[in-house]
């Protein structure tokens, strides 16, 4: 992966600060893929509990809600009106990166092109922008504004996750206290 960090000469490291929003409308993964997602982001730097946005009038978008929740993630309620999981993502962000310090490193997991101008405020902020999606659904533009060092499709998350047990075992750890807490 590119080294494109704000500060020159600033090397990837654990200090790194990250933040994860997830668009589950767009990008939905199986349990394995969300903990390999997580497993990733984790072995980054320091991640923030992830936010994913997700409809309650969607059964499915439930059932994920209740899974990812119980990975560490913190839901995010949209109602139902084109465009609002989007719309909500981008705010939060942008409210996320206005608060100091911001993340260093932004994860999104998404694929239209919706989001192609909070990308360009990304950048130009000095942040370093990871987009997570579908390679055959996602959107050119996208890939572009990211660069492909920085686009991974996530039907391949067990080759880029590959060695990252450790994590896996940790989020497996995180999972089971969760459980035993909402008991």
């Amino acid at each position: 992966m590119a080294d494109n960090h704000r500060t020159t000469g600033k090397q990837k490291s654990q200090f790194q600060r990250f933040a994860m929003f997830w668009d589950t409308q767009n990008v939905h993964l199986n349990q394995n893929q969300a903990k390999l997602l997580l497993a990733f982001a984790q072995s980054q730097g320091r991640l923030e509990p992830p936010k994913f946005y997700y409809n309650p009038q969607h059964k499915n978008q439930v059932n994920d809600k209740n899974r990812l929740e119980k990975l560490g993630c913190q839901g995010v309620d949209v109602p139902s009106g084109k465009n609002s999981a989007d719309k909500q993502l981008v705010c939060d962000c942008i409210k996320r990166v206005a608060i100091k310090p911001s993340p260093d490193i932004i994860i999104l997991v998404l694929g239209d092109r919706d989001f192609a101008g909070l990308i360009t405020v990304l950048k130009a902020l000095g942040i370093t922008v990871i987009v997570f999606a579908r390679r055959k659904s996602a959107s050119k533009k996208l890939i572009n504004l990211v660069g492909e060092d920085n686009f991974h499709d996530v039907d391949e998350l067990s080759s880029l996750s590959a060695g990252l047990k450790p994590q896996l075992e940790n989020q497996k750890k995180l999972s089971i206290e969760a459980d035993r807490l909402s008991a």
